[in-house]
């Protein structure tokens, strides 16, 4: 494929505005040719701040736009499966917000798609794209920290925070409550980090406030081949002043911890802090930036792009199984990648 590529956006909210179309401004092999939104307020606004020449309120008009070479989907949940499934099958290639769809079935249906297609489907894993989270991955190729055995991780958000309007409140479109809001991120860059390990099961446990559609908290115990074990712990209606992040790592020689970094090694009997210097701010952008310009380059080379739709697919079989275990109140086994 030759530059510029020619990408379309649908979904002009938050997530669109202050991520995706500054990152793909950023890149000079982008052209930005066409935006697709319901809301004309956002439509309006996102078109002219970026000089998007042309635009459409209604998703089969713009699958249809032969201009178009590849689609952003940034719309709530529910339409990221249909919308992907639709422009792959008009010949675009597709970047998908996260998490890529309700549900593992909706997820293997995007991915089959773009296999029958020959398009790529990318979904926007970006976390693990993060400087802090990149660091930690080079002390563990390294072998600093020793052999992994322990994670624990969690994103808990005041009530103050939290707002029942949109869809996110709502099942049926966004598929799950905290932890597929929450967890997902956190579970984008943990299973990265400990890689090659693979989860194997999860223990799923959730609340539900009262006249609540989804979840407002849970926690996951996520057990893994090579005796490796994974917490998280999520919630967005938290008696909390303050909104909390967090993942740490342990290692048979060394530890790190996220939100600020800190990495700590075993040497010579003593607990040594060998944190390198990594930029505290911008880690969101810088991460997004990254994300894009590695799938522009992946299209325009003919190439996979590092992220692949089989690790959207694995996030959606952890969110499918913790909801299950959840209700039936008992381990859930996930699926291996050769079922």
């Amino acid at each position: 494929m030759n530059a510029p590529l020619r990408v379309g956006i649908v979904g002009c909210g938050a997530q669109a505005q202050l991520a995706l179309l500054p990152a793909l401004r950023q890149n000079k092999n982008v052209k930005l040719v066409a935006a697709c939104d319901p809301d004309v307020r956002k439509l309006n606004h996102v078109r002219r701040l970026h000089s998007i020449p042309r635009h459409y309120v209604d998703f089969d008009d713009f699958k249809t736009d032969e201009a178009i070479d590849a689609v952003v989907i940034a719309t709530p949940n529910h339409l990221h499966a249909p919308m992907a499934v639709a422009a792959l099958e008009y010949g675009k290639h597709v970047l998908v917000e996260m998490p890529m769809a309700v549900s593992a079935e909706e997820a293997e249906l995007m991915a089959a798609t773009a296999q029958r297609e020959k398009k790529s489907l990318t979904p926007c894993l970006v976390t693990r794209l993060r400087p802090d989270v990149q660091t930690i991955r080079k002390f563990i190729d390294g072998n600093e920290l020793g052999r992994l055995y322990y994670c624990k991780s969690g994103w808990l958000q005041g009530r103050e925070s939290w707002s029942l309007a949109g869809w996110r409140g709502q099942r049926i479109r966004a598929g799950g409550g905290a932890f597929l809001s929450l967890g997902t991120p956190l579970l984008d860059f943990a299973l990265w980090l400990l890689e090659p390990a693979r989860p194997v099961s999860v223990t799923g446990l959730l609340h539900s406030r009262p006249g609540l559609d989804v979840e407002d908290t849970a926690f996951a115990m996520v057990r893994f081949d090579r005796d490796v074990l994974l917490t998280i712990e999520v919630g967005w209606s938290l008696m909390m002043e303050n909104d909390f992040r967090y993942f740490n790592a342990f290692g048979t020689a060394g530890a790190a911890l996220l939100n600020p970094i800190q990495i700590h090694k075993e040497m010579h009997g003593n607990l040594v802090n060998v944190t390198p210097q990594v930029p505290v701010k911008g880690q969101g952008r810088a991460a997004n930036r990254v994300l894009v310009d590695l799938w522009v380059d992946a299209l325009l080379r003919d190439v996979p792009p590092p992220v692949t739709a089989a690790d959207g697919l694995l996030i959606n079989q952890l969110a499918d199984a913790f909801y299950r275990s959840s209700r039936d109140r008992s381990e859930v086994k996930i699926p291996s990648a050769e079922s």
